[in-house]
């Protein structure tokens, strides 16, 4: 395989929306043949939630502007500022919550390409990005 750079400005990312405001700004995902890993910069608009998942990956979280707090198995806070990063091991139950009056932008990757979401409410599970991966209100 011949090695690669992709220069991705983040003006030209591809934006995904999954409700309530929230943006996913894909970076190395298997569109950009990214064998090992999912990555992209999340943007929570102040006062919305990704409603508590877990996934089938490795999951690391680095803030990269406002405060987001995760809540781990419905239970445990941890409340993340500028550069605190969080990792996850598969199948951690979390839920991520923007209560701060400004935008929380994350940097998240996941240690897979193939990464899926199962919603603890309904049992769901669906692929990351994909039509299916959307925040209710």
């Amino acid at each position: 395989m011949k090695p690669s750079v992709n220069h991705l400005p983040f003006n030209e990312l591809p934006e995904v929306p999954r409700g309530l405001g929230i943006v996913n700004h894909l970076i190395a995902n298997k569109k950009v043949g990214a064998k090992a890993i999912h990555s992209g910069i999340t943007m929570m608009p102040a006062g919305t939630s990704v409603p508590p998942h877990t996934h089938n990956a490795e999951e690391q979280v680095t803030i990269l502007e406002g405060t987001l707090k995760i809540v781990l198995n419905g239970t445990e806070e941890v409340i993340c500022s500028k550069y605190d990063s969080t990792f996850l091991s598969p199948g951690v139950q979390h839920e991520l919550i923007n209560d701060s009056d400004s935008p929380v932008y994350a940097m998240v990757i996941y240690g897979s390409s193939n990464v899926n979401r199962t919603f603890v409410e309904t049992g769901e599970t669906v692929e990351i990005g994909s039509d299916q991966d959307r925040f209710p209100a």
